[in-house]
């Protein structure tokens, strides 16, 4: 019943960023033109590795350590410290973002685009930071407030600018840091006010550096995994080529990984406090609901966006990119998947257990498979031979951490909800196949609803993944409400 709970009140966090993600293709591709939307593609994922090597090491431990200190009664000096982190933090984020500026010094396009990932950074980190605190704490009605205010008003100002004025590929950063910014001004404020009675010393501090470090390499290699093959493209094929490919990628991946993020979200913090209170088997326990959830509604996403790639492509993607990014959907949309089940599941195991360092050696394996295959097979098969690497890398590391972490936590995969799952969503396949292709938007909207009712038909009929359940608590939580 909580987990429900957390769901819906997650929901609104996860719609905004399905309207960002959708949203900014569909303006993006269309405004910034083919090698302006591949730049914008690339700094991002600069700026999020900048990010995470800088940053997320103290997000992590303001998270992970908000339990611990709130049964210790030591809140004060929690923050207290997870703010000495973060200022700290953003000496370090200098330092790389002044390293940037050099290595940009004869690329003028790309090097304009850098302040504003300058002044974007310590926004977004001061706002995330609160956010984890939060989520944490399990206050999700203020978190799903700053989330997705600020996720819908740095997509509505980045096209409007986009739209507007002559910034081109800086336009999304500038739209993100004047949404964060707004609510940089009142979470600061809630932070220090939280942190006002508190003290830190370098023991604590290291400790929460020791388990947050390894978080952010950890992350940083699965952002390898995910945004390595960007750079070789652009190497290889050029800045167009990299545009069709973050087209796809970005409809493909980013709509399930989204989808497993909902999950996580609501789930994590229920996980962290099974642990914290029972142990491992508590824990794996709790993460029942959590991969049932996931597979119940991932699985079926991934499926549906294979089947729709084309339809899908048309309604949202510009016309300049459009080809190159319809034919790596299906395949992106199951490695979002895998992806989503590596970050927000098999990760968790070596966050609960404090073997962050661990996480990062494994995520070694996977990330240097994926640089290695695409060396290899960009050369030869293009886009589609990044897609493959893709794949191929997120099963290595999706199996590596599955064995490795059964030691720590058992992590349950219910096959037989996973059966069932498969088969409700290959039910799709005949209906979907069997409807007229009309394009765009009708084409899309039809496909979509009666390939989705029929999973659910399906789904409900085999109680795959407890369906019948779910439905069940669902109704059940609402007539008591009504009550």
């Amino acid at each position: 019943m909580k987990l429900l709970r957390h769901l819906a009140g997650y929901l609104p966090v996860n719609i905004a960023s399905g309207i960002a993600a959708f949203g900014g293709v569909y303006v993006y591709t269309r405004l910034l033109g083919p090698e302006d939307y591949g730049r914008y593609a690339l700094m991002f994922s600069v700026m999020t590795m900048v990010h995470m090597l800088s940053m997320t090491s103290a997000e992590a431990a303001a998270f992970r350590f908000a339990v611990e200190a709130k049964a210790n009664k030591s809140l004060p000096d929690h923050f207290r410290t997870t703010l000495s982190l973060t200022f700290r933090s953003l000496i370090l984020a200098a330092v790389l973002i002044g390293a940037l500026a050099l290595a940009l010094g004869r690329l003028p396009e790309y090097l304009k685009i850098l302040p504003w990932i300058a002044l974007l950074i310590p926004v977004n980190s001061m706002v995330q930071m609160a956010l984890e605190s939060h989520r944490a704490s399990e206050n999700v009605g203020r978190y799903a407030l700053i989330a997705t205010s600020k996720i819908l008003g740095g997509f509505v100002f980045g096209a409007l600018i986009a739209w507007q004025t002559g910034f081109g590929a800086a336009s999304p950063f500038i739209g993100m840091l004047l949404a964060g910014s707004i609510w940089m001004v009142t979470e600061s404020r809630w932070l220090i006010g939280q942190a006002k009675s508190g003290k830190t010393d370098a023991g604590r501090r290291r400790a929460y550096l020791m388990f947050g470090a390894p978080i952010a390499a950890a992350l940083v290699l699965d952002l390898i995994l995910s945004a390595a093959d960007r750079f070789l493209i652009a190497i290889f094929l050029g800045e167009a080529a990299v545009g069709e490919y973050a087209a796809g990628y970005g409809v493909a991946d980013k709509s399930v990984l989204l989808i497993c993020a909902w999950a996580a979200m609501a789930a994590s913090p229920l996980v962290m406090a099974a642990y914290e209170q029972g142990g491992a088997e508590a824990a794996a326990e709790e993460s029942r609901g959590l991969i049932r959830t996931l597979l119940l509604i991932g699985v079926p996403a991934s499926t549906g966006l294979a089947l729709v790639a084309t339809p899908l492509s048309e309604a949202l993607i510009g016309e300049a990119v459009r080809d190159g990014a319809r034919e790596i959907i299906p395949w992106i949309a199951f490695a979002g998947l895998l992806n989503g089940l590596i970050i927000h599941y098999y990760s968790e195991v070596f966050n609960l257990a404090h073997r962050t360092g661990e996480l990062a050696l494994l995520m070694l394996i996977p990330a240097g498979a994926n640089i290695a295959l695409n060396l290899i097979l960009i050369p030869q098969f293009g886009l589609f031979g990044a897609v493959l690497a893709t794949l191929l890398s997120y099963g290595l590391g999706l199996g590596v951490l599955a064995i490795v972490g059964r030691r720590l936590v058992p992590l349950p995969m219910p096959l037989v909800d996973l059966a069932k799952i498969g088969i409700a969503a290959l039910a799709m396949c005949p209906v979907i196949w069997s409807l007229p292709t009309w394009g765009s938007w009708p084409e899309l909207l039809l496909k979509a609803a009666l390939g989705g009712l029929t999973y659910g038909v399906v789904a409900f009929a085999l109680d795959a993944g407890g369906a019948r359940g779910f439905v069940s608590e669902r109704l059940t939580s609402k007539g008591h409400a009504s009550a």
